[in-house]
């Protein structure tokens, strides 16, 4: 009996090899060259075009396109197969074990009309069936014939098959049973080639729906894929997998028509696709959730009436209306919670015993408040250099051309700036503006508390250090840093820098500030710690500008000597 029973299994091994074989052989040759050849094109661009998502927020979260190489283990997958969801169809390959007769698995694959052929066995139809349940029949079915072995059956790769889109990117694309919709959506999106066979322009994707996608299955039954629902939910009617027979239809989205407005303390505010039968729910889950900061019990529903003039506003609590259903062009605002006790804060900088940023109250803090934070001030800090910085508020627009529309904005009401000279001028002093807050810090060491200014959030408090050194340049032989001498003048510093150059300006020497970098005329200025002081070179003009300004000034002289006797001429 076990003779018999071992060349039987060896038959049986013989058969389903040659089998195999065969339809292998088959499935190689029938395709049409037509077919043959978009499948190998949709393989070359599904391995290598390069998707470009970025205008595709839901779009980043699609799991990757299956590869289309091969049918055999190199389909990227979410996880383990559901045996209770996953259906059984053609081309699925299994491994069948019959243990204790036959310790090697053998490869059965479901046929073109849906069942298996096991040789000594028979055929098994398991097409349309669930995993668990195509297992148990195959299972039974074996053991009938094999009574003492133990059967499994086991699905080691799933079947590839064609799926139908129309609309957007209409055609017939491979698909496998174990990929998402989003995926093939997320390469038709993305695929230029795909989109132009509908005459739909790459530019367009924009305009795509990512809520209403219709999916028909081969039964009759339709189902409505809603990306953004299934990303937030992960509820998979909201995004199936695929099967044999689908048509799915991709279609365009007026974005003005039918939306909803989320805004407030959401994660991602914006304006969202409308489907009929929205609820406030489903609004915060399009937005992907609160915020830590957001006030449940305070969510404003703005409806505007029929004709746009009229603003209704209602302030529910989500747990108690989350159902609530919204209409097309609904606003949602979720308030946060208002605290007026913000991060404020100010930077000290420079000479004082602990630099750093300190926490401040809403316009109450003091300069001296500061700086006492702070340790106080280091023995070298210098106090006629020491500044007090203040963010400008420009026009509030960040832009690289915020500079000449805050010119143009700042222009516009004025009664002195009427000529090209005096535009100029203005554009120029504008373009020098700094945020410097005045402050006179030797004036509040010495208690006058007009200086003890009330800080700003985001102030910056520098207190300089004394160099004590003087910086020379121009046209000196020696350019450069001097140590400062307490009550020396520029000529005292030119010397000690080399004296005059060969073409120095001597008439033309200015100390130049450094705090206010304001150039005064050396024989004014009180020289400080850090100061600038520059020698200008002076300028030589040849000998055609000297004749030039010559002729002019003697035009003038012939104008006025002509006019003077003429009118007393006149007056004999």
């Amino acid at each position: 009996m076990r003779i018999k029973l071992k060349l039987t299994a060896v038959i049986f091994l013989s058969l389903i090899y040659t089998a195999l074989y065969a339809q292998s052989g088959l499935n190689d040759k029938n395709p049409t060259n037509s077919q043959s050849n978009s499948l190998k094109q949709f393989d070359l661009n599904m391995n290598t075009s390069k998707m470009d998502l970025q205008n595709f927020d839901i779009l980043k979260q699609i799991e990757p396109t299956a590869s289309t190489n091969t049918i055999f283990n190199d389909q990227l997958m979410e996880g383990a197969i559901d045996a209770n969801k996953y259906i059984v169809g053609p081309n699925d390959i299994f491994s069948l074990g019959i243990w204790g007769i036959v310790n090697t698995p053998l490869p059965v694959s479901v046929s073109p009309e849906g069942s298996l052929i096991i040789p000594s066995v028979g055929e098994i139809s398991v097409a349309g069936l669930t995993l668990n349940e195509a297992k148990s029949k195959v299972i039974a079915e074996v053991k009938k014939r094999f009574i003492s072995a133990e059967i499994t059956l086991t699905l080691i790769s799933p079947r590839r098959f064609l799926v139908t889109v129309t609309g957007v990117g209409q055609g017939t694309y491979p698909t496998s049973a174990i990929m998402r919709a989003s995926s093939l959506i997320a390469f038709i999106f993305s695929d230029s080639v795909s989109l132009m066979k509908s005459g739909t322009n790459p530019g367009e994707r924009n305009s795509f729906s990512f809520r209403n996608i219709k999916l028909k299955r081969k039964n009759g039954e339709i189902q409505r894929i809603d990306l953004y629902k299934y990303f937030a939910t992960q509820d998979e009617k909201y995004n199936p997998f695929l099967r044999e027979g689908d048509v799915l239809t991709l279609q365009k989205y007026d974005w003005e028509g039918r939306f909803i407005g989320v805004q407030g303390a959401v994660q991602y505010p914006g304006t969202f696709e409308y489907i009929e039968g929205d609820d406030l729910e489903t609004a915060i889950q399009l937005s992907r959730g609160v915020t830590s900061v957001a006030k449940m019990d305070s969510v404003m529903i703005s409806t505007m009436n029929s004709s746009g003039t009229k603003m209704e506003n209602k302030i529910v609590s989500y747990e108690e209306n989350k159902k609530l259903k919204l209409e097309a062009n609904d606003r949602i605002y979720v308030y946060p919670y208002a605290d007026p006790r913000r991060d404020f804060r100010v930077l000290v900088l420079g000479e004082v015993i602990r630099p750093g940023n300190y926490p401040i109250t809403l316009n109450n803090s003091k300069l001296s408040d500061l700086i006492r934070d702070a340790g106080g001030l280091q023995p070298n800090a210098y106090l006629p250099n020491s500044e007090v910085y203040r963010k400008l508020d420009t026009f509030f627009i960040q832009t690289k051309n915020r500079d000449t529309l805050e010119n143009v904005y700042t222009r516009r009401l004025n009664d002195i700036v009427s000529n090209k000279e005096e535009k100029e001028s203005f554009d120029l002093d504008l373009l020098y503006k700094i945020g410097r807050v005045n402050v006179d810090f030797e004036k509040l060491s010495e208690g006058d508390m007009s200086q003890d200014v009330t800080l700003k959030n985001g102030d910056i408090i520098y207190i300089a250090d004394n160099s004590k050194e003087i910086y020379v340049y121009g046209q000196v032989n020696r350019p450069g840093f001097v140590p400062y001498k307490e009550g020396a003048d520029a000529d005292y510093y030119i010397d000690a820098a080399g004296g005059y150059g060969e073409r120095a300006d001597k008439d033309e020497v200015r100390v130049i500030k450094f705090k206010t970098r304001e150039w005064i005329e050396k024989d004014d200025a009180k020289i400080q710690s850090s100061d600038f002081v520059y020698v200008p070179r002076v300028i030589k003009r040849d000998f055609a500008y000297d004749i030039d300004l010559i002729s002019k000034v003697a035009g003038v002289i012939v104008s006025v000597i002509t006019l003077t006797l003429l009118v007393i001429q006149s007056q004999k």
